[in-house]
Formats: C-alpha cells, sequence, structure tokens
C-alpha cells in the first residue's frame, strides 16, 4: 500500500496530526457514553454513574441518540471519529431487552471490532452510597468471583473487555 501525505498547510493541522500519530507511550482510551432512542430513568442513571467516574476520559452524549449498534455501525463510527473515542457504551430500554447495555471497546482505525450486551438488575446509584464523592481519575476495583470466568469463553471475553 502506498499511501499520500499530504503536508499540512496551517499550524493547527499540524497540531491535530501530531496528536493522532503513533507514539511510544499511547494515551488513555477515551469512551463516549451514548443515551438510546428511549432511555429510561436507570440507564440515563448508570451512565451518568459510569461518566462521573471516568470522567477526564469521558463524552457524555445527553440527546437520544436512535441506532441500533449491531444492525448499523455507522453513526457509532461517526461519534467515534468525532470525539477520537475508542471506547463506547449505549444504554437503552425496551419490552424485550430492558436496562440494555451494549459496551464496545474495541476499536480499530474507527471501525467496532467487538461489542458485548448486557442488562442491569439491580443497580445503586452513586448518589445513594454515603460517601458518594469520587474524586476524577479514580480507578474502580474489579472483582470477577468464581472458575466461570477463567473455564468458560464467553465470560473470559467478558472480564477482558471490562478490564
Amino acid at each position: 500500500l502506498i499511501y499520500c501525505y499530504r503536508k499540512p498547510k496551517t499550524k493547527r493541522a499540524k497540531r491535530f496530526l501530531e496528536k493522532r500519530e503513533p507514539k511510544l507511550n499511547e494515551n488513555t482510551k477515551n469512551a463516549m457514553l451514548i443515551k438510546g432512542g428511549n432511555a429510561n430513568l436507570t440507564v440515563t442513571e448508570v451512565l451518568k454513574d459510569i461518566y462521573a467516574v471516568k470522567k477526564p476520559f469521558a463524552v457524555l452524549y445527553k440527546r437520544k441518540n436512535v441506532t441500533r449498534p449491531f444492525e448499523d455501525q455507522t453513526s457509532l463510527e461517526f461519534f467515534s471519529k468525532k470525539s477520537d473515542c475508542s471506547l463506547f457504551l449505549f444504554g437503552s430500554h425496551n419490552k424485550k431487552r430492558p436496562n440494555n447495555l451494549i459496551i464496545g471497546s474495541r476499536m480499530f482505525d474507527y471501525h467496532v471490532l467487538d461489542m458485548i450486551e448486557l442488562g442491569v438488575e439491580k443497580f445503586v446509584s452513586l448518589k445513594d452510597i454515603k460517601n458518594s464523592k469520587c474524586p476524577e481519575g479514580t480507578k474502580p476495583m474489579l472483582i470477577f468471583a468464581g472458575d466461570v470466568f477463567d473455564v468458560n469463553e464467553e465470560y473470559r471475553r467478558l472480564k477482558s473487555l471490562l478490564i
């Protein structure tokens, strides 16, 4: 493959290209949190809490976006390119799949490679916890209890996505 590389004409374009070029130490991955077309209060609160935990490296889209990630990923890829995010979390709610979260953690060149669908059953908001103040940039502790996360391939993939 031969790449046609044009030199930037302005300083702003040069800075933009320097930010996107490969680096020895990669930046932390940014996440975009997208609210689906019909997201209820539970899904909205989940998205807000995840945004609060991942705040400096996250973008929260508050408007409803009528899209189906498993059928058509073009809108997710557009948002990913626009906000320079390689992770996404899409929340929606309907009768068949109540309180649905779709996590996509593997994107390459702004194309979705891997997604997984989860349902929220019991949700406790950060507001309900006594010490709800969480400093920015704090990483949550993840505990994967049981042998299932090492034996079953689907659970192993879920563990890898969440880490």
